[in-house]
């Protein structure tokens, strides 16, 4: 209780200032004091942090500037390698196409001349082949003149011997059969 009896006895607080003057002048010296220390000694780190910070943030800025527009020509280029593929996939089915037409017409054409060249070997093989068989049906003929023009000089040529040697020569090459 004695304390509330000292509270009381001083006397009430005014609006702006406290009773007591004496501390608010002391007090008041005590934080310009405090003040003028931290801004002698802390203001240029906070400049030089505030400086930094703002330096920091305009590179920032500027990186996500730089990063944007290379962004927008990557994208610009992206776009106009869509577009030149779908031309160059055009031109790629045109020139195979034309290829194709191309190889298509030598294939023909070897076929055509391939075709061409089997027939003539074989006409050539067909006349070499009919050459044969008339040189040695001529070289059989000659063998079977022979053997009859030696019959006939060994025998009397009389009219009867005559006509029995060409029967039995016609006979004899009917059962020898035509050489083939």
């Amino acid at each position: 209780m004695h304390s509330i009896i000292v509270l009381a006895s001083e006397k009430p607080n005014g609006v702006i200032l406290p009773a007591d003057i004496n501390e608010v002048i002391w007090g008041s010296i005590a934080f310009f004091i405090v003040m003028a220390l931290v801004i002698w000694k802390g203001g240029p780190a906070i400049k030089t942090m505030w400086n930094g910070r703002i330096e920091r943030i305009s590179g920032e800025l500027d990186s996500a500037q730089a990063a944007r527009t290379q962004a927008e020509a990557d994208l610009a280029e992206v776009q106009g390698r869509i577009a030149n593929a779908d031309q160059e996939r055009a031109r790629i089915r045109s020139e195979a196409e034309q290829t194709a037409a191309a190889v298509e017409g030598q294939i023909l054409a070897k076929a055509d001349s391939d075709a061409l060249e089997m027939a003539g070997r074989t006409a050539a093989d067909i006349e070499a082949s009919k050459s044969q068989a008339t040189a040695d049906l001529q070289s059989e003929i000659g063998v079977l003149a022979l053997g009859a023009a030696e019959e006939v000089v060994t025998r009397n040529l009389d009219a009867a011997t005559q006509n029995q040697l060409i029967e039995s020569y016609i006979s004899s090459i009917g059962t020898q059969g035509a050489p083939a």
